[in-house]
Parts: structure tokens; C-alpha cells; sequence
């Protein structure tokens, strides 16, 4: 039996990395804004995953809280539909698409999902979903990147995705602004 050396090992590894990754191209805040019909700041009151009516795929439901409306129509909760999850021992996994997590707060741009069921699905996959958090001095940050997406520049390469971060006020303010326009 061969032995399998260390390089060949780590091809491997990376070769199953890129094959699972997702590949956009960055939207604008201004685009985002632009392609959703609704913005909201609010909070992961519930998580739960679903079978689709054929039974073929799981997607995953959030129920959130609205703290602001910026975009749309002014409601206190809105419910977002997500491909991927958990059900029945079973794992589907979308990537590019991060899943909610109870009690977290966050910045959607979101639009209509294509299934008309009421629910709301987040416009170009991870890139309309801004995780709010605190620094260590309690500035309220935002950001939508997450690991194995990768990025496709204008001149066609690729590179890691680490997505846009900035203050809550500074993307509160641009998403203004693109409203305005």
C-alpha cells in the first residue's frame, strides 16, 4: 500500500475545500438596496427547518422581531425563509447562506421568496445579511462575510470573500441615501 504524502494530502483538502464554496459577485450597498423590497433591522426571535411540500429539500425558517423598518412596509415581525438545515437527521447544507441563530440581531435586505408562501428570503445569499454585534467599547458593527465563499472580481478571478463591515450607523446611513435616490 502507498503511503499518501503530506502534499498530496493537502491537495486533496484544498481541491474539497473549493469544490463546497460559493462564488458571487459583490453587490454594492447600493445595489442591495435597490433589489430588496424590504430592509429591516431586527432580532432571531425563533429557528426551525422544514421539508419542502415534495419532501426533497430542507429549508429553514426564522421568525424575527423588527426593531426598524428602512425599506417596505412597517411591520413588527417578518419571516424569513432560508435554503438549508436540520431536519430528521438530516443535514443540507447551502453555502453562502448563514443561518440565523436565536437572539442574535441583524440587518436584512430582503425580498419576496419565489415560493409566495409569505416568507422573505435574503437578497445575493449572505451579502444582505449583516450580523449586528458590539466592540469591546460598545460600538454596534456590522458585517456579511463568512467562510468558503469566494469572491469573482470584475476581471474574472477569484479570491476569499470576507465580506463588508462597518459601523450600524455608516450602513444605516448608505441604505438611506440608496432609498432616497
Amino acid at each position: 500500500m502507498k503511503k499518501i504524502t503530506i502534499a498530496t494530502l493537502t491537495i486533496i483538502v484544498a481541491a474539497a475545500t473549493f469544490t463546497w464554496a460559493t462564488t458571487v459577485r459583490p453587490m454594492s450597498v447600493d445595489r442591495l438596496t435597490q433589489l430588496a423590497t424590504t430592509i429591516v433591522e431586527a432580532h432571531v426571535s425563533q429557528t426551525w427547518s422544514e421539508w419542502d411540500p415534495a419532501h426533497t429539500r430542507i429549508y429553514t425558517y426564522t421568525r424575527l422581531a423588527v426593531s426598524k423598518s428602512l425599506k417596505g412596509s412597517q411591520v413588527s415581525t417578518i419571516l424569513v425563509k432560508q435554503p438549508g438545515g436540520t431536519k430528521d437527521g438530516i443535514r443540507e447544507v447551502a453555502f453562502g447562506v448563514r443561518h440565523f441563530r436565536s437572539g442574535e440581531d441583524a440587518f436584512l435586505f430582503l425580498e419576496p421568496d419565489a415560493s409566495n408562501d409569505g416568507a422573505f428570503r435574503v437578497v445575493g445569499l449572505m451579502q444582505g445579511n449583516f450580523l449586528i454585534g458590539k466592540t469591546s467599547n460598545g460600538k454596534l458593527m456590522v458585517s456579511n462575510g463568512m467562510p468558503q465563499v469566494t469572491v469573482l472580481n470584475s476581471r474574472g478571478q477569484r479570491g476569499p470573500y470576507a465580506g463588508e463591515r462597518m459601523t450600524l450607523q455608516e450602513l444605516e446611513t448608505s441604505v438611506t441615501k440608496a432609498v432616497a435616490k
